[in-house]
């Protein structure tokens, strides 16, 4: 399988790479160190179109496609994770949940603004403790004349405290369990809506994840994202596409570790050469190069489904598995490569491994992707 991108995606890239290089370079360190969200580089993605770069035109978006998506995200990642975490959580999960399940309404109140950078989107699913509408503290959406009333907690919401608007997901009937869940959108000002805490994270630490409260969150009945009870239809159509974006992260950090470990294996000198040299360092390295191409190309058939049209879910699938399993032994061998210094806060490894590890974890659910594979194959 080869990829020849057009001339625009190759734009696309080009431009994504000096912006990482430009502005995100020099903050990445700070941003890891301090867990302070970037605003101001989320500013400039906007200004660049990177938010919203494969909505569609109407709504503000660049209509470029999820192939083009997924070039930025890699890009990005090999310089900060936490910053394409970011923009994954924005557009592969609330932006893309809006455009595929809203309203007409919903698309012209929320869109134009998750394009242009002055709404950032969040996707409220998991909860304390329990899978999503299985614990003390699951959030309940009760229906009255006026609309919805929201009691409940969610935990772990990427970008949660610095997102205009959230995808929150709610049980409509409490006795179906996760099938009587619905999805909402909710703006972030929202009166009873507020944020508990920060959480902090071995990684990723400049994409905030925060607890939410919701106590007696009255919304509008035009608040409902698609139907109720279509709740877990969106979360997991949303989730293995932010799979995708989140397999291209895996590829961006894996392809920064392994120049970076190539570049320390020409330096480093032992017994009067260079170990890059020795055939034990080369084969780690021929094997991190392999499997990272490999990953590439998953990740860019699975992206061209996507803006295609196509069905996706078995391959996103895929993707998110390989992309697991290569991402987090590619770190571990480019540590073994650098040894002591790769092991300290000096080198960069270091947080390419905490962060290729949080892009691995990320949105995992018990059964998946594995069972998606196999109930694929025994279908």
């Amino acid at each position: 399988m080869s990829y020849a991108l057009t001339e625009e995606q190759q734009l696309i890239q080009q431009n994504a790479r000096e912006f990482a290089q430009e502005y995100i370079e020099p903050a990445a360190a700070g941003i890891d160190n301090t867990s302070l969200f970037p605003e101001e580089i989320v500013q400039k993605m906007a200004e660049h179109d990177f938010l919203g770069i494969f909505m569609p035109g109407e709504y503000g978006g660049a209509e470029a496609g999820y192939l083009s998506y997924a070039l930025i995200v890699e890009e990005l990642s090999r310089v900060s994770g936490a910053v394409a975490a970011i923009l994954i959580n924005h557009a592969s999960l609330a932006a893309y949940a809006i455009n595929q399940w809203g309203s007409a309404e919903q698309k012209q109140n929320y869109l134009p603004f998750l394009c242009n950078g002055q709404k950032l989107g969040a996707f409220a699913l998991t909860e304390p403790g329990a899978a999503p509408g299985a614990g003390a503290h699951k959030v309940v959406a009760v229906k009255d004349s006026d609309g919805y009333v929201l009691n409940g907690r969610k935990c772990y919401v990427a970008n949660g405290g610095v997102a205009g608007v959230y995808i929150v997901f709610a049980l409509t009937n409490p006795e179906a369990g996760a099938k009587g869940m619905s999805a909402f959108v909710v703006d972030s000002k929202t009166a009873g809506l507020s944020v508990a805490r920060t959480i902090e994270k071995m990684g990723l630490r400049g994409c905030p994840s925060a607890e939410l409260i919701f106590e007696n969150v009255r919304i509008p009945e035009s608040s409902l994202l698609g139907i109720e009870g279509a709740g877990l239809t969106i979360a997991s159509a949303a989730q293995a596409v932010a799979s995708v974006a989140e397999a291209a992260m895996v590829v961006g950090i894996a392809q920064a570790a392994m120049v970076d470990a190539v570049k320390y294996g020409k330096q480093r000198i032992q017994f009067r050469r260079p170990i890059a040299s020795f055939p034990a360092i080369q084969t780690m390295l021929a094997d991190m190069a392999t499997n990272i191409h490999l990953a590439r190309l998953a990740v860019y058939d699975a992206a061209t489904l996507i803006e295609s049209g196509e069905s996706f879910a078995n391959e996103a699938a895929m993707v998110k598995l390989f992309a697991a399993r290569i991402g987090q032994n590619a770190l571990i061998d480019v540590i073994q490569i650098e040894g002591g210094y790769g092991y300290s806060q000096e080198m960069v490894a270091s947080r390419l491994y905490r962060d290729v590890k949080g892009a691995i974890i990320k949105g995992s659910s018990a059964d998946f992707p594995e069972k998606t594979i196999a109930d694929a194959l025994l279908a």
